[in-house]
């Protein structure tokens, strides 16, 4: 049977939720617009947008091998805009915009119909951003959370031995900059790059790539961070250089809640918080009951694992909850 490929596609994984869920996959979520109100949700249909990163017609991080095979339906017919022939694959791409004004045409010169092969080129998405995200993250997630709770639960001293810190860093690293916000230091740096320019720029609902994407800024956004996200998974790129760098400059401290008092998640899960003596830490939450910060390495390649009072376990949920772009999950 054909694998079939996924279309609504996670930005935050469902594994990673999975933590908070209850046996059928509900989740407790929280719109921080709704004023305390929990609503039921499945894990399956929430945290996602459909497509959002596939590869389509007319992007312009479109590769050779990409326009190939999304311009496949127009192989061995001719095409022309405003009457200069289009030859190549990327060519076709770089002219996507412009389709209207498209001459299709068989080799006997007798035209083709546009609505039809435009329907055939609309229906091919490239989605290996989402393929190798499961295959090199996703899928061994569950299995790493059962090793953290097994490692830290049974520690009885105030560390462990440091275990799997290349998968933990890049799976933090990665989520900090695939959710619903991401990278704060990237955000900054692009807001000032587009304020009062892209911002401005409104796209009609009809030629949206994604329906969210409302303005020429988010939608010049998204493709950066489309291309930034295949090269991680290609082990190269900003994000996997960030991966790099943490990995030899910081290490992990896992945090445990007790009693009654647990740890919350949220759209937009690994972030960076500003403790209360102004130095800054990544913060992660691994299940209710577990917290994974992000600091400096001791070198002595060892976590530490604290018990967590009450009070300490409410103030990294008042970050997660001030850092969520749109919903909360609580504990079920």
């Amino acid at each position: 049977m054909a694998k079939v490929e996924a279309k609504y596609h996670h930005l935050v994984p469902k594994t990673y939720m999975s933590a908070w869920a209850n046996g059928s996959g509900t989740l407790k979520i929280e719109f921080k617009d709704q004023g305390g109100t929990i609503h039921l949700r499945n894990k399956n249909s929430i945290a996602g947008i459909n497509d959002f990163y596939s590869i389509k017609a007319g992007m312009p991080l479109c590769t050779a091998s990409d326009a190939t095979t999304i311009f496949a339906p127009l192989s061995g017919y001719t095409v022309t805009c405003d009457g200069v022939k289009l030859k190549a694959p990327l060519d076709l791409n770089r002219h996507y915009y412009d389709f209207n004004n498209w001459t299709i045409t068989r080799s006997d010169g007798t035209p083709v119909s546009k609505k039809q092969i435009k329907s055939k080129i609309n229906q091919i998405k490239i989605k290996d951003i989402e393929t190798n995200w499961s295959e090199k993250y996703e899928n061994r997630w569950n299995q790493e959370v059962a090793r953290i709770e097994k490692a830290v639960f049974s520690a009885t001293r105030i560390s462990i031995p440091e275990f799997d810190k290349d998968y933990l860093m890049k799976f933090y690293t990665a989520l900090d900059w695939r959710g619903f916000s991401t990278n704060k230091v990237f955000e900054d740096i692009y807001s000032s790059l587009t304020k009062d320019v892209l911002d401005e720029l409104n796209i009609p609902i009809e030629d949206r790539v994604l329906p969210s994407l409302e303005t020429a800024a988010e939608e010049m956004r998204h493709y950066v961070l489309l291309h930034y996200y295949r090269e991680f998974l290609s082990d190269s790129g900003v994000i996997y250089t960030d991966a790099i760098e943490s990995i030899a400059r910081t290490s992990f401290h896992f945090l445990i809640s007790g009693g009654n008092c647990k740890f919350i998640t949220c759209d937009s899960p690994a972030f960076t918080r500003t403790r209360p003596d102004k130095s800054l830490e990544g913060v992660l939450p691994i299940t209710p009951q577990v917290l994974m910060v992000k600091g400096k390495c001791n070198n002595e390649h060892q976590y530490y694992v604290t018990h967590a009072s009450k009070e300490l376990v409410s103030a990294y949920n008042s970050a997660i909850r001030e850092n969520a772009f749109s919903f909360i999950i609580h504990p079920y």
